[in-house]
């Protein structure tokens, strides 16, 4: 049985062009049951339009999701999480698009699988999974 675990835009990203912070997180998405918060899913036909994608890497974009993730869709639990996460941040802003990401997460009961850690910080009960690191400066 594979755990769940929300992805986020940036890692699903990686993955898809195949950038170097791709193998960063390629056991996770190998082995975790991989969901997509429809936030993401926005993100990314957002960045297909505004590429001007031909229909065959149109295509294999759909394909890969369909093969690979679970695209979770806003319902009233995630609508109350996205209004839990937006106040307990109200401090420190957060943007909507990551705030509906972290609701997908929280709603699902699941950790955040994300390289921009920093983004989801403070939000109480969200557990994330990142292989971001700093390097040291001497």
């Amino acid at each position: 049985m594979k755990f769940p675990i929300v992805v986020d835009t940036c890692v699903f990203s990686y993955d898809f062009n195949h950038h170097t912070l791709a193998v960063l997180y390629e056991r996770y998405l190998n082995e975790y049951e991989c969901f997509l918060s429809f936030q993401s899913l926005g993100e990314l036909y957002y960045g297909v339009f505004r590429q001007n994608w031909g229909n065959h890497k149109r295509e294999q974009l759909k394909e890969i999701i369909t093969e690979n993730y679970t695209i979770i869709h806003s319902d009233d639990s995630i609508i109350a999480w996205f209004a839990f996460v937006r106040t307990a941040r109200r401090n420190q802003p957060i943007s909507i698009q990551d705030a509906w990401i972290a609701a997908t997460a929280l709603a699902l009961g699941c950790p955040l699988l994300t390289h921009n850690a920093k983004d989801f910080e403070n939000i109480p009960g969200l557990e994330i999974i990142t292989e971001y690191i700093v390097e040291d400066k001497l």
